[in-house]
């Protein structure tokens, strides 16, 4: 039962690890080549010529935020199995593993994971608000010039943020490479 654990657990820190990297190995990609493309977005266009890089960036955004999407909710059910199995495997060892520090260690990166993952949840509820008003008015600066200038300042909350969920984004990265290197750690004092 302990190996089963340790099997679930350590495909569940490496999935969700895997799954917190690939938005911003997404964004890495994405948007450098959005400054060299030249794109365009039905509804966009008077945005577009008249804030290009921004423009870019705009459609750039939509792009990176269906990865997102795809994996908030497995990062969630990810946590969730490598809490249970964290839990078996500290059950099974039954004191004979890990020292007790060690083991304290562990849990406490996989809360910090968990903490983050939480306020990302909520980061991008806030994140997703301010982005929605920055791109309707962006949307509107085809009716009407007056609308840039409303779009241009909302784009300073966007970023505002955005450095916040990524650094919220970095915590959860952090968290899991800690509890990754401790439960190695781990293993390697069981073994010895």
């Amino acid at each position: 039962m302990r190996t089963l654990a340790d099997v679930v657990f350590w495909l569940a820190i490496m999935l969700w690890l895997s799954l917190a990297l690939v938005g911003g190995i997404a964004a890495m990609a994405i948007f450098p080549a959005a400054r060299e493309l030249p794109l365009s977005m039905e509804g966009y266009e008077a945005f577009i010529v008249a804030e290009p890089v921004l423009g870019r960036q705009l459609v750039a955004g939509h792009l990176v935020e269906r990865v997102f999407d795809l994996a908030q909710a497995p990062r969630a059910i990810l946590a969730t199995v490598a809490t249970a199995a964290l839990a078996l495997g500290i059950v099974c060892a039954n004191r004979d593993s890990a020292p007790q520090p060690l083991r304290r260690l562990r849990i406490t990166a996989l809360v910090c994971a968990i903490a983050a993952l939480g306020v990302s949840f909520v980061a991008i509820v806030g994140f997703r608000v301010t982005d929605r008003k920055y791109r309707d008015m962006a949307y509107e600066v085809t009716r009407d010039e007056k609308w840039l200038v409303q779009a241009l300042s909302t784009k300073v909350e966007v970023d505002r943020a955005h450095t916040f969920a990524s650094r919220v984004a970095s915590a959860e990265v952090l968290s899991l490479l800690a509890l990754a290197g401790l439960s190695a750690a781990a293993g390697v004092r069981r073994r010895a």
